[in-house]
């Protein structure tokens, strides 16, 4: 009797011991479809020619090629630096992000080769749109028949503006399933945006902005469809220059000249060093008769941030607001000092 009380307590333990491996074993598969339940997904993409097409995301990206500095931010920003088995196309910026940028694996400083990415073997190809011209990567559709999708951003052929990076932030907190990281950025950017442009009933006067981008020792003019700081200019009641009906074209010492702005902000791709990028500019003798140039109100900026639009996009419009109108958004009365 003794021995049959004995088995039957044993009995009664093991089948204790396994129904609690067995909900363990359903909390940890409860876990895991929790875990990927956003998966597969779908997103909105645009093609350089600015068509939107849908790309499905399968899984939770695991090696993800990187081509574009403004793409690269992102992925610095928010962590996800470990997921990245290739970089290109970097703009060497001046930015609080550029020393993480260039521990990324780097494939190529100006577009990779078609070979280098599939070598990869990748499974999301996140990318600025102008990669994807039939004379660079080819289509965004023929990375999908390799199996690959893609996630384009800084479309140039719809524009840039603040809200249209803003809508690329989102996606990307999709992507990576990190909405409540990139939510709350987004907040912060809109609240303080909002502070500086409550301050615009203030400012009687509208100074001619001209912006230049510079590159390999020419400079260039861009619409405002085609810079983000362009609608800083205007949000703090300044006159952006607009010089050109096309999108973008070489600007001459002769078109600045007959411009002759009140202010300039300069801008460079590929040039880490804005110091030099804006003492080339004021040393410029074809320049000295221009009133930005005379005052030394001349203002050089990193070249993502005001081109395509960057993280420190609330940074950059403090300061865009500082140097137009001091008077009015002077460091110290914008922090309360």
């Amino acid at each position: 009797m003794f021995r049959k009380t004995i088995y039957l307590l044993c009995f009664i333990l093991i089948f204790v011991a396994l129904g609690c491996s067995q909900k363990e074993h359903s909390s940890e598969e409860i876990a895991s479809v929790n875990t990927n339940k956003k998966y597969p997904m779908s997103v909105g993409v645009h093609t350089n020619k600015g068509e939107e097409i849908t790309q499905t995301i399968d899984k939770a990206p695991e090696k993800i090629m990187v081509i574009g500095s403004a793409v690269a931010e992102l992925i610095v920003k928010f962590g996800q630096q470990e997921k990245v088995v290739g970089f290109a196309y970097s703009d060497q910026s001046n930015s609080n992000f550029t020393g993480e940028i260039e521990k990324l694996p780097l494939v190529s400083k100006m577009w990779p080769a078609k070979e280098s990415i599939i070598a990869l073997q990748p499974d999301l190809i996140y990318s600025i749109s102008s990669a994807f011209r039939e004379d660079l990567l080819g289509s965004i559709p023929s990375w999908n028949d390799r199996g690959i999708p893609v996630v384009s951003s800084t479309n140039f052929t719809i524009g840039r503006g603040i809200d249209v990076y803003f809508n690329e932030v989102k996606t990307f907190g999709k992507v990576f399933d990190i909405e409540n990281q990139t939510n709350k950025f987004l907040n912060e950017q809109q609240a303080r945006i909002k502070e500086i442009t409550s301050e615009v009933k203030k400012i009687k006067d509208r100074p001619k902005v001209l912006l230049i981008g510079g590159a390999r020792g020419k400079y260039y003019y861009y619409s405002p469809k085609w810079a983000i700081i362009s609608e800083m200019i205007k949000g703090v009641g300044a006159e952006y220059m607009e010089l050109s009906k096309e999108d973008y074209i070489e600007l001459s010492t002769e078109t600045i000249i007959a411009a002759n702005p009140n202010k300039i902000i300069i801008t460079e791709f590929q040039q880490p060093d804005l110091e030099k990028t804006k003492n080339n500019l004021l040393s410029d003798e074809k320049l000295q008769n221009v009133k930005a140039i005379q005052n030394k109100d001349v203002m050089v900026t990193e070249y993502t941030g005001a081109i395509s639009g960057g993280i420190e996009l609330a940074d950059l419009y403090e300061q865009v607001a500082e140097f137009i109108h001091p008077d009015v958004f002077a460091a110290g009365e914008r922090n309360g000092k």
